[in-house]
């Protein structure tokens, strides 16, 4: 038996989630209807992130056990041919045997995209559409103080259990690219909706209804009603797991002060382009 693993990307818009759901369209269903297509068989696929409705992906991780030794090419070619325009393999490997795509995982990063137009675009980097005027210093101060671990309970909707609400944020970062502003989380771990409450926190700092200084506070309430509103899927995306040493997602990026060159930061986003 081989144990693949595979790192694919994904339009979440026409997706009920990654996981495999009774009468919905999911990538989970969509990938193992198409392996079976591919090896005759169907193996059970395991995501690295359960992501949900309308959230894409552009590094997801799944892995699955089968009997059959394909080549690399099987899976980039053959396994893309069968797939829908919406989700794609972008690397194969054979991982050892007891490689899990979820638990193996040691941190993964989350983009989160806000368009700042007065019109929404329809074509490009799906994002969440703002038309009032934000305080992007104001967003940029305050989203320093996610960083750390802390008990996120206020950042939590209601709809899953968990052992405990204490996660480790790595890194945040941002870029001001054109009309949009990305901002990025890496964490040792996500709970529901983590990202999305956060960044609708960090909106009501850029409307000017909370204070950067305010955030402490809110974290250390954990109080879901403190908290801002639950961002849409739309602007959410799993960018990249990882696996191993955290040296990548633990460095600095640039955004412990504000300087002139405030929106000049080293956030990756090549992989939305390669």
């Amino acid at each position: 038996m081989k144990n693949i693993a595979l790192v694919i990307s994904y339009d979440g818009s026409s997706f009920a989630g990654f996981q495999k759901q009774p009468n919905q369209r999911t990538v989970q269903g969509v990938l193992e209807d198409a392996l079976h297509r591919l090896l005759g068989d169907k193996p059970k696929v395991s995501g690295a992130g359960r992501t949900d409705a309308g959230v894409h992906a552009i590094g997801q991780v799944v892995n699955f056990f089968t009997e059959y030794d394909l080549p690399e090419r099987a899976y980039l070619r053959g396994l893309n041919s069968l797939l829908p325009s919406d989700v794609k393999v972008r690397q194969m490997f054979v991982a050892s045997d007891n490689f899990q795509a979820r638990k193996s995982a040691t941190a993964k990063e989350y983009h989160y995209w806000l368009r700042l137009a007065e019109t929404p675009s329809p074509i490009g980097i799906k994002a969440w559409q703002i038309y009032q005027a934000l305080d992007l210093e104001a967003m940029a101060l305050a989203l320093l103080n996610f960083r750390g671990e802390h008990d996120f309970s206020a950042f939590r909707s209601t709809g899953s259990s968990v052992q405990t609400t204490v996660r480790t944020i790595y890194s945040t970062s941002y870029s001001y690219i054109g009309k949009y502003m990305v901002f990025s989380f890496t964490a040792n771990g996500f709970l529901y909706n983590m990202v999305r409450i956060i960044m609708g926190t960090l909106l009501d700092v850029g409307l000017k209804k909370l204070l950067p200084q305010d955030i402490p506070a809110i974290i250390a309430c954990c109080n879901r009603e403190k908290a801002g509103r639950t961002a849409p899927p739309e602007g959410l995306y799993l960018y990249r797991v990882f696996y191993g040493g955290l040296d990548d997602c633990c460095r600095e990026k640039g955004n412990s002060t504000i300087a002139a060159d405030l929106f000049n930061t080293d956030l990756d986003i090549k992989g939305y382009f390669t």
